[in-house]
C-alpha cells in the first residue's frame, strides 16, 4: 500500500509532538525537495548519519537557497527515505550513536523513486 504524504500525514499518530510540528512546517513540495537534497548529499559525501546530514544541510541551506526546515526535519525525511521509499540503508558503521546511511541505488534512480512516492505511486 502506498501512502500519499500530505502535510497532515508526514508524521505518525504516535510520534512526539515535535515530529508533528516538523511535518506540518513542510509543504509536500519542500518535503520532496529536502529528500532530493539528501540524495545529492549522500552521493557527494558518502555514508552519513542523520545528524551529519542535518548539520551539512543547515550549514549549506542559506547559500544554496534550500528550504528552511524545522529542527529534526532532515532526520524525519531520512527516516521516510529508509522506511517507506527504501532508497537509504544502514552501513553497519555507527558514529556518535547512530548508524551511517548510504543510498541503495544510483542517485538518478533514487530521485525517480522519491518523485513517484510523493505523487502517490510506486516505481
Amino acid at each position: 500500500m502506498t501512502v500519499q504524504f500530505t502535510p497532515d500525514r508526514l508524521a505518525h499518530s504516535d510520534d512526539p509532538e515535535v515530529s508533528k510540528i516538523t511535518a506540518i512546517s513542510l509543504s509536500g513540495t519542500n518535503t520532496e525537495r529536502v529528500m532530493h537534497i539528501v540524495v545529492d548529499l549522500l552521493d557527494e559525501l558518502g555514508p552519513q548519519t542523520p545528524a551529519e546530514l542535518e548539520h551539512v544541510y543547515r550549514s549549506r541551506a542559506a547559500v544554496n537557497d534550500w528550504p528552511m526546515v524545522a529542527f529534526y526535519s532532515v532526520h524525519k525525511r531520512v527516516s521516510q527515505m529508509k522506511k517507506h521509499i527504501r532508497i537509504v540503508e544502514g552501513t553497519g558503521v555507527r558514529e556518535g550513536g547512530a548508524e551511517r546511511l548510504r543510498l541503495t541505488t544510483e542517485p538518478l534512480k533514487a530521485h525517480g523513486k522519491i518523485t513517484a512516492h510523493m505523487q502517490g505511486g510506486d516505481e
